[in-house]
């Protein structure tokens, strides 16, 4: 296992300083964002000098070769490294990306059609995440002009997976940052249908904030525990408000707006009301209180047989990792705990998991769905209602309508005692807010999901605001747009979509669309010759087929390293437009089915249950830990579990006669 979760890339670097930077970088990138088209010192794309004069591209971006096959076997799963939870960048030895020059590539159309930049967009070399601990580690010299200016202001909103791993990562020397959130916190999301059923404590899943401010005992930002309220874009002013009902204003230099999500009712009435969601710390805990005040009152003798039934079915709404992983948790909480103190009310206990899809964790490979639904029903009685949809819940009830072929479209009812809705994710009040301000909808056009961000993850039309994770949607350049200049750099000899393909990982730079996780060139079959009217159209369809990055903590994870690389290696304004597109990287999956199960859908390799798959999962979220604190808290929290059980008492109430 130690190895396995190692992240020491193999090879050494090259100590002579008569060696170029680009070479000492090599080892520390990802081998999908490797080109032979763009050659170190070179002035040309594709072969062709740039067509626009005195069109430069700013030094920091690096190309490289491929990974060597010792470098990718060093590569950590899951991106994640077994170093120390403190990760951050020391404050003379910031993360930068590489010094080589690049080629450019303007396409006129694109950056007119995003407002990106005059100099039209530009074809440095994208890097991945997993270059981070190298680049803190060996990246000593730089080529481009240091910052010597005032440090300027960075507002960052929301203490999550992205905006934490942002401001964890700045240059202190650079940047003057300041944190605002109305949690004081960060919460470790995947662990969460744990605290629901006392598997873990709540203090195994938060982090606080003000720890995480200071970096070897140096004080790096400032936090204020407040809403946003409101953004003056024109003046580069936050609006708060402190939960002591003050009112305050920050000016910024930049804003980085990660404020996450809630969850997603799709407007069915009363869900908020009547059902429990699981984004926060606090949820987990009112969850487990709910479950504990069910159970008790269910015990008092003037409960009759048909409340106890009603009582204790718990009904989770939601096929996806969280909806299983609390329907598992509950199963494994009841069977293992509750069957010993209540043991007269188990007859009355059942658990309802509702899905819409056609099987669980519908993002995973079939087999993998179909163990986790086998583990749920045969050995814990989970019911499935697969292929339902839920139409209304009060407080005693869920209404459902099945969607299996020939069903009755009369909506059928379940008495619950508890729901627990892990359905879809929705904008909190600020992001609406934003979105109905600057982002009217265009009718015939689908509105995204979050704040339109262009590949470098800033506002449209607000070069200095920045928005990550969960409330964010890339909007890339369209690739129809360029079709023209495409088809010209293409030639008359090949304009196929196999050409494309072979230069994908170059135009994915610009284009993140182009990404092997987004499109998958070894499908098409076609090699003939396209006109230029069907190459647009070839162009249109992948367009089409973008799906901006998920909703997860790793990809947010990811976005906040990414744009800390950005701010640390660009610190002047017109450096940070010349950034090579955010492109995630896919580094596997994990989900907790129950009776000690774990599922994993990894890249090179599946994992369905076995004896070692609990203690895989649990070596994976240990490592996700961001601090040492945070790894201790749990790792003691999973052995008192399996020692002594776990805990099934609740906070006190207080009963006024």
């Amino acid at each position: 296992m130690a190895m396995l979760f190692s992240s020491s890339a193999a090879g050494s670097l090259p100590s002579r300083r008569s060696r170029s930077v680009a070479a000492k970088l090599a080892p520390f990138a990802s081998p999908i964002f490797s080109s032979p088209l763009l050659k170190q010192g070179s002035d040309t794309a594709f072969g062709l000098r740039s067509p626009t004069p005195g069109l430069s591209v700013h030094p920091r971006f690096a190309s490289r070769g491929p990974l060597t096959r010792s470098e990718e076997a060093g590569k950590a799963p899951f991106g994640f490294s077994t170093a120390r939870g403190e990760q951050t960048a020391t404050e003379t030895n910031a993360p930068r990306f590489g010094t080589s020059l690049c080629s450019s590539f303007p396409l006129s159309a694109t950056q007119k059609s995003h407002g990106s930049r005059e100099k039209g967009l530009t074809n440095e070399r994208a890097f991945s995440t997993f270059s981070f601990q190298g680049f803190m580690k060996n990246v000593k010299s730089r080529n481009a002009k240091p910052y010597t200016g005032p440090p300027q202001k960075v507002v960052v909103l929301g203490t999550g997976w992205a905006s934490v791993n942002f401001f964890r990562h700045l240059d202190p020397n650079i940047y003057d940052v300041t944190v605002i959130s109305p949690r004081n916190y960060f919460t470790f999301t995947p662990l969460l249908p744990s605290v629901c059923a006392g598997t873990l404590s709540p203090l195994s899943c938060i982090e606080p904030v003000r720890s995480l401010t200071y970096r070897n005992g140096r004080k790096v930002a400032d936090f204020y525990e407040a809403h946003c309220t409101d953004v003056d874009f024109k003046n580069r002013i936050v609006a708060c408000d402190s939960r002591q009902g003050g009112h305050f204003k920050v000016k910024y230099d930049y804003l980085v707006i990660a404020v996450g999500s809630e969850s997603n009712t799709f407007g069915i009435k009363d869900v908020a009301a009547n059902a429990f969601f699981l984004k926060e710390v606090e949820h987990a805990m009112a969850i487990r209180k709910k479950v504990m005040n069910n159970f008790e009152l269910a015990a008092l003798p003037q409960t009759s047989e048909k409340e106890r039934d009603r009582l204790l079915h718990f009904v989770v709404v939601g096929g996806g990792p969280t909806g299983v992983e609390s329907a598992a948790e509950f199963a494994d909480f009841i069977k293992e705990d509750m069957s010993k103190y209540f043991p007269q009310l188990i007859p009355h206990v059942s658990i309802s998991l509702i899905e819409g899809g056609s099987r669980l964790l519908g993002t995973y490979p079939p087999d993998i769905s179909a163990f986790a639904e086998k583990t749920l029903t045969e050995e814990l009685h989970v019911k499935l209602l697969l292929r339902s949809t839920v139409v209304g819940v009060d407080a005693t009830s869920v209404r459902y309508v099945s969607n299996e072929p020939g069903a009755s479209k009369e909506p059928k009812e379940l008495l619950h005692g508890f729901v627990l809705w892990a359905s879809g994710v929705g904008e909190v009040p600020l992001v609406k807010k934003i979105i109905a301000e600057n982002f009217p909808n265009v009718e015939g056009k689908p509105r995204l999901r979050g704040l339109p961000v262009d590949a470098q993850l800033r506002l449209l039309n607000q070069p200095n605001v920045y928005a990550l994770g969960d409330c964010a949607a890339i909007a890339p350049p369209r690739l129809a747009d360029a079709a023209q200049e495409l088809f010209s750099k293409a030639g008359a000899a090949e304009p196929t979509p196999q050409w494309l393909g072979r230069h994908a990982p170059t135009l994915a730079q610009q284009f993140p669309q182009l990404s092997p996780l987004k499109f998958n060139f070894a499908k098409l079959q076609s090699n003939e010759h396209l006109p230029a009217d069907q190459f647009e159209s070839f162009l249109a369809e992948i367009d089409a087929a973008y799906r901006p990055p998920a909703p997860t903590a790793q990809n947010a994870r990811q976005e906040g390293i990414y744009l800390a690389k950005v701010f640390n290696e660009c610190p002047h304004p017109e450096e940070k437009a010349d950034a090579p597109a955010f492109q995630e990287t896919w580094n596997g999956s994990l989900a907790y089915v129950g009776s000690g199960q774990a599922v994993a859908h990894l890249p090179y390799f599946n994992i369905k249950g076995g004896f070692l798959s609990l203690p895989f999962w649990k070596a994976v979220y240990t490592q996700m830990q961001i601090t040492w604190r945070s790894r201790t808290i749990c790792l003691f929290d999973w052995l008192k579990t399996f020692f002594a059980g776990r805990d099934v008492g609740r906070d006190h109430e207080y009963y006024n006669h």
